[in-house]
């Protein structure tokens, strides 16, 4: 059962995380009927999810098969052990996390000037720092590899989200966890503190 107090209900909270990520998982009907999951590179922009790769291959045979697909990006924030809560029972131990879900249809992108303005963005999300020459589809030294790869582009039909830092829990037992994430301290837990605080001032919203 999902539980409606993790879902998000702003559809910009989705957008945001999106676009601070750049790995999540594709799966799509194979060729040989098989559900595949693939791991990869993303980028969020014109509020599509773009990603590269070979044009020959098992997600291009797939694909071209079945255009249809579902996108996963996901973060573990911070894993909450069951004593934090509870001294005696396992059962409240919980990852606290985001994710968003993405489904559509993958189109392929033939337009290079599209092709450069994807890759440009993905790798200045990966490579903020630069050290290389601009890609631009009107740059002879970037028109080989354009033609070359193949970039493809997921239009969402339906995107989702679900966004866990203790929603459902009591103020007591909200604070109880913040107190022992304080004294933790590890490199995730003070953003997972904020997190925890800013869930808490917002409603329950029904299912998705």
């Amino acid at each position: 059962m999902r539980r409606k107090e993790f879902q998000v209900s702003e559809p910009e909270l989705c957008e945001q995380f999106l676009k601070e990520l750049n790995d999540g998982v594709l799966s799509f009907t194979g060729a040989d009927g098989w559900p595949k999951a693939v791991p990869l590179n993303y980028v969020y922009h014109n509020e599509s999810i773009y990603f590269h790769g070979s044009k020959k291959g098992e997600k291009m045979s797939g694909l071209d098969h079945d255009p249809r697909a579902e996108f996963v990006a996901y973060q573990a924030h911070a894993f909450i052990p069951s004593y934090f809560s509870d001294p005696y029972l396992a059962c409240p131990a919980t990852v606290y996390f985001r994710s968003v879900r993405i489904r559509g249809s993958v189109a392929q992108v033939e337009d290079a000037e599209e092709k450069a303005a994807v890759l440009a963005a993905l790798l200045k999300a990966m490579q903020p720092e630069g050290g290389h020459a601009p890609i631009d589809a009107s740059d002879p030294r970037y028109q080989s590899s354009l033609r070359g790869v193949a970039v493809l582009r997921l239009d969402p039909v339906e995107m989702s989200g679900k966004f866990k830092f203790g929603q459902n829990l009591s103020d007591k037992s909200r604070g109880q966890v913040i107190e022992h994430l304080t004294e933790r301290n590890l490199p995730g837990d003070p953003d997972t503190i904020m997190r925890m605080r800013g869930s808490a001032l917002k409603c329950p919203i029904g299912d998705s």
